[in-house]
């Protein structure tokens, strides 16, 4: 009985690991595809002001979400 308890306790902290890593990995992706992309192909295209991305409203928190828990490096200022 006592074996069956640890195992279970076990399997669930990777399924909590696995759920943790699927949320960050969604928020990274869809920040990535919605900011960054448009932004890089922005500064590929020499930065024409008439084709600046507008970005979303949510972009600061999803930002600041996915460097505080360590996904994303803190941008410098140049």
């Amino acid at each position: 009985m006592r074996q069956t308890r640890q195992i279970s306790r076990g399997s669930r902290r990777v399924s909590i690991r696995v759920l943790w890593f699927r949320l960050q990995s969604r928020i990274a992706s869809f920040y990535a595809h919605r900011v960054t992309q448009p932004c890089h192909w922005w500064r590929a295209a020499g930065c024409p002001s008439q084709f600046r991305p507008s970005l979303p409203w949510w972009q600061p928190l999803a930002y600041r979400w996915l460097v505080l828990t360590g996904w994303l490096e803190p941008r410098r200022r140049r």
